[in-house]
């Protein structure tokens, strides 16, 4: 009984210790609401808007930013977007580049520029490429002297002014009028934007978006100052047609041989720049890798840039011009450069031979690399392997167990040119259009290096290859997706 007793008085304890906790909460939350002014977040949130308020145009940026809001609404209709990029476009006009330089204001012009008409779009580009733009009415003389060292230029090396300049290229490629208006404020900057780690962003869709007749003279720009001052149009080497073509740097090389130590000089620097950045991504600094290495000497490939590139090789398999850069490099590099390289393409060798452009490296090192062990391990040793095959029904086909690992290889048009490298000779020609004859395959000496990887097996591959894979890759695309 006492235990019981003794139950019940603890229980009723428990019941009535919430009604007490609950009156002191209640007591709480009065005394927070009468003091939430004084909390740390609405303390943070004051000094925000304080801060903000002392901004230029902080009234301007306010309202156009909640016009921006309504505008990037997906569902929003032409009619509305029209509307509201009209109400935008006013209260930006004549202060671009002050609201272009702000971080959180930056978007609203870039959605003038994104949503706004061809007329609207032309403003704001005459605005910002403008020398003395941003002033208006009254104040202009005032904001001119304010932004005389701000122009295009520096708006293209700022994290997030350099948005708009990007929605300027993207959007207006196709107004010659604001085509010319932004070459012309980029010249003479070219060589501080094209190694500038955020500038060089704005290079790279420059010279992938405007047509090259238009980027000419900011291209010359990097070759040197003596070419964009001094150059012009050489004439083609075609008699039919007169008209002048758009020049190389191997052109500018042949036509005036004094400027080539100058010119190598120039590119060193602009190059050691740019690797020292990690710029080895973009397309335009592949092109001018491969304009160094058209006019350069051997020792200066083999002393200067096969050492800086030997790591950052797989970048550049991207695009052609990279790829003819990676080829030189391996060519003309010593045997400690070279390992480097095929360090590199390990685990890559399948996904290069099928590239349209990598392929070249890969057959280049076969071709130039002695030591056969090695290239066996780095590269050919990933093709004795099947590809990783998607689905479950695809992995316990059994026909798909029975085909070759380099199958896939054989049958496209780029990974087939490693086995005619191997098989076809140097001084033979795979086609003899004259006599018409087929080629005869040997295997040549010195190219031994698929003997100790079974190359017994892939000439029995090549054979049924012949006559039944292309049957068992026609049912295995019309076979139906349940059954195995």
């Amino acid at each position: 009984m006492a235990a019981k007793s003794f139950v019940k008085s603890k229980g009723s304890n428990k019941d009535e210790r919430p009604r007490h906790s609950d009156s002191k909460k209640r007591k709480c939350n009065n005394d927070n609401s009468a003091s939430s002014s004084s909390t740390p977040s609405n303390k943070k949130r004051a000094l925000k808007h304080e801060r903000q308020s002392h901004r230029k145009h902080a009234p301007t940026v306010r309202s156009s930013k909640e016009i921006w809001n309504e505008l990037r609404v997906k569902n929003n209709d032409k009619a509305t977007n029209a509307k509201l990029c009209t109400e935008l476009h006013g209260l930006l006009k004549g202060k671009c580049m002050e609201v272009a330089m702000q971080h959180d204001a930056s978007r609203c012009v870039q959605g003038v520029l994104q949503f706004g008409s061809a007329e609207q779009r032309r403003d704001v580009v005459l605005e910002l490429c403008d020398a003395g733009g941003g002033g208006g009415g009254g104040n202009g003389k005032a904001n001119q002297k304010n932004n005389q060292s701000i122009n295009l230029a520096e708006l293209c090396k700022i994290q997030y002014a350099h948005f708009v300049v990007l929605k300027m290229i993207k959007y207006c490629a196709r107004d010659e009028t604001c085509v010319k208006l932004i070459v012309k404020s980029l010249k003479k900057q070219m060589t501080k934007l094209a190694v500038h780690s955020v500038g060089s962003r704005v290079v790279e869709l420059l010279f992938a978006t405007f047509p090259s007749k238009s980027i000419a003279p900011l291209k010359r720009e990097l070759y040197g100052p003596q070419y964009a001052l001094f150059s012009t149009a050489i004439p083609s080497k075609d008699k039919e047609s007169s008209a002048p073509s758009l020049p190389s740097l191997a052109a500018f090389i042949e036509n005036d041989p004094i400027k080539l130590e100058s010119t190598l000089d120039h590119l060193q620097s602009i190059l050691q720049k740019g690797l020292d950045k990690s710029l080895t991504g973009f397309a335009y600094f592949h092109s001018l890798l491969l304009d160094y290495t058209s006019i350069a000497k051997p020792n200066d490939i083999r002393s200067f840039l096969t050492p800086a590139l030997a790591e950052h090789s797989l970048h550049l398999l991207s695009t052609r011009a990279g790829t003819k850069v990676v080829c030189d490099c391996i060519a003309y590099g010593n045997v400690k450069d070279r390992k480097k390289m095929i360090k590199c393409l390990k685990g890559y060798t399948r996904s290069s031979l099928l590239h349209r452009d990598a392929y070249l490296a890969v057959l280049r090192m076969c071709d130039v690399m002695d030591d056969t062990v090695l290239v066996n391990k780095m590269l050919l040793a990933e093709l004795q392997k099947n590809s990783d095959l998607t689905g479950a029904a695809a992995a316990d086909d059994e026909e798909e167990k029975k085909l070759s690992p380099i199958s896939d290889l054989v049958l496209s048009d780029t990974g087939s040119k490693l086995f005619l490298l191997l098989l076809v000779s140097k001084e033979e020609k795979s086609t003899d259009d004259d006599k018409k004859k087929k080629p005869r395959l040997t295997l040549c000496a010195g190219r031994s290096i698929w003997i100790h990887t079974k190359f017994q097996y892939f000439i029995a591959t090549l054979q049924s290859l012949r006559t039944n894979n292309v049957s068992q890759l026609q049912k295995r695309e019309m076979r139906p997706v349940g059954k195995s």
